[in-house]
């Protein structure tokens, strides 16, 4: 794995980043609050990206303005899924959201505060995929089965699990991999980008049924 290498995945990533944003808000007095949070969530995703590459920063420091993008990332999913659910579960996101974000700072300012937060990861990971599970079961069980690829939240949804469970298993051998067995740490963030591109991609897809269903509001689905 080269620098060159990770350096074009990022670059593409970052790019793609801009084009959700964009793609997010325009129109912007017709999309739902769903959509806008995803533009939100990928807008603070590209602020990181800009402060990484122009930040004059080195080794591993380079990633504490991932590291604070993604704690805010982190709020704006829970805000996220809390709306998609309809406030059903706001008590126990709020809950988690609170807590994952109090155990975060403390992780980071006192126990890997120079390294990965692989613990943020993992933690933050099943976190998602639990969300992610939950509310395909109260899709389910809301709208028939035919009309999902309608709803733009199920591709945002599914876009989360899988950069979610494709990291995952990763993270948990991340500080192994890095640290014992001295792995190109090049390796971990290359593919965590590839990730990040399939995720945008899905999501993608959601933006671009958002804007079909604006067109054709008549062929909404009941739950919407």
């Amino acid at each position: 794995m080269t620098i060159e290498s990770f350096l074009l995945v990022f670059k593409i990533q970052s790019t793609l980043s801009a084009v959700i944003i964009l793609l997010s808000f325009v129109p912007f007095n017709k999309r739902q609050m769903e959509v806008r949070l995803i533009g939100v969530a990928f807008f603070v995703s590209l602020l990181g990206d800009l402060a990484v590459y122009f930040l004059p920063l080195r080794g591993k420091d380079v990633n504490i303005p991932g590291h604070v993008s993604s704690l805010l990332m982190f709020i704006i999913f829970c805000i996220l899924f809390n709306i998609a659910l309809k406030n059903k579960y706001r008590t126990i996101i709020s809950g988690v959201c609170i807590a994952f974000c109090l155990a975060a700072i403390v992780n980071h300012s006192f126990f890997q505060k120079k390294d990965i937060n692989s613990y943020n990861q993992i933690a933050s990971a099943i976190i998602f995929i639990v969300f992610c599970i939950l509310y395909f079961y109260r899709l389910l069980v809301d709208l028939p089965a035919q009309q999902l690829h309608r709803v733009p939240m199920f591709w945002f949804c599914t876009s989360i699990l899988i950069f979610n469970a494709g990291t995952l298993f990763l993270s948990v051998f991340t500080t192994y991999l890095v640290e014992v067995l001295h792995n190109d740490f090049l390796f971990y963030g290359t593919f965590t980008f590839i990730m990040i591109i399939i995720q945008q991609l899905v999501a993608m897809i959601g933006l671009w049924q958002d804007l079909r269903n604006i067109k054709s509001p008549s062929s909404l689905p009941s739950a919407q």
